[in-house]
């Protein structure tokens, strides 16, 4: 959104308590760290001392253009264009430069695959990786490209959201104009007051309806035992979506545990994932079950690559530490799925302390 007239700013601002998208203007930006760049060029042009992790209001400047993408979209692929030419423009202009910065934060990429796509795009702006979905998530998710552009009185504010723009973007005379203004304006036209800030997230849901869930967790927990008891679904503080049922093993009764999961794509072509897992009383990962999992071309996931998928994450505790290693771990053409799903079974330690506090386990 930009091109506003002043005006205009209080009018469109309107605050709502259920927000069923990422973040969006006039909210203040999220304080997450993320990892400074490897090189010492790109330090000192976004300002930072050294190379330790630094959050959003370290950055020198007044508008910091943040792009959220991951290098294997094809629409951010699409966008370096675009944005390595509104880059020069701004490095071109005396009173923009050093004034408004352009950050690139790529979602579930390594440093070596941001390298590859930095030189292949010819890319002029630094790009630091989200590995664990940390920005993602306090943006409430989303596809990518997302662009959110942050405005801060001086460096050192938290900063408060100007404006975005989810997709691909070529308009960058209009954009370069709506910096210009941003130059002149100070964080309060912008600013939502914490009363009317958003609260609440529209949670994700699998296709499948409650019933259908149902009969498939208690399909699965029916083949890791015999004589299935108290199936029921938990009622958890965190709001996550747990099964639990007892079935006797290895001569015993014994707990087991189901969630499901639903998380939004990174790229704004592919479609969100959704799947369970059931594990046992120590967190040991038991079943794999896709609910919708897609590759490119928004392609379901076959048989064959279910059950080569399974076998990496099967027999695996969840306090292990899911790494996600693109090379060995990901589906063939779904690396982005893959990615999330790693990075949601590496939060089952969460989970499992839940429900020890709960006494569960």
């Amino acid at each position: 959104m930009r091109g506003l007239l002043p005006g205009l700013l209080g009018a469109l601002m309107v605050a709502s308590s259920v927000v069923a998208g990422p973040i969006d203007m006039g909210e203040p930006f999220p304080k997450v760290e993320l990892p400074a760049p490897l090189e010492a060029q790109q330090r000192e042009y976004l300002g930072l001392t050294d190379d330790q992790p630094f959050t959003l209001d370290q950055v020198a400047g007044k508008v910091v253009l943040v792009e959220v993408m991951n290098v294997l979209c094809p629409h951010c692929e699409r966008q370096t264009g675009p944005y390595n030419q509104l880059y020069k423009m701004i490095e071109s202009d005396p009173a923009m430069r050093g004034k408004v910065k352009m950050l690139g934060v790529a979602v579930a990429n390594s440093d070596e695959q941001i390298d590859d796509f930095a030189l292949i795009y010819g890319v002029r702006f630094p790009i630091v990786p989200d590995r664990s979905f940390a920005l993602h998530e306090a943006i409430r998710g989303g596809p990518t490209p997302f662009s959110i552009y942050v405005l801060r009185d001086q460096p050192g504010d938290v900063g408060v959201v100007a404006g975005t723009h989810l997709g691909e973007d070529r308009e960058m005379d209009s954009l370069f104009e709506y910096f210009a203004y941003l130059l002149t304006t100070d964080m309060a036209e912008f600013a939502l007051p914490e009363s009317e800030l958003p609260t609440v997230a529209t949670a994700l849901v699998p296709p499948q309806s409650d019933a259908e869930l149902e009969t498939l967790v208690r399909s699965s927990f029916a083949a890791q035992g015999d004589a299935m008891e108290d199936f029921r679904r938990l009622e958890l503080d965190s709001g996550r979506h747990v099964f639990t049922a007892s079935v006797v093993r290895d001569g015993e009764r014994q707990p087991l545990f189901a969630e499901i999961t639903s998380r939004s794509a990174i790229c704004d072509v592919c479609h969100d994932v959704h799947f369970f897992y059931v594990f046992d009383r120590q967190g040991m990962i038991l079943a794999f079950e896709p609910l919708h999992l897609t590759k490119y071309g928004n392609v379901e996931w076959n048989e064959a690559e279910v059950a080569g998928f399974a076998r990496r994450v099967l027999g695996r505790p969840l306090v292990a530490g899911w790494n996600f290693d693109p090379q060995t771990d990901a589906v063939s053409s779904a690396t982005m799925t893959s990615a999330i799903i790693f990075n949601s079974l590496d939060r089952g330690e969460e989970l499992l302390e839940e429900l020890r506090e709960q006494g569960r386990l």
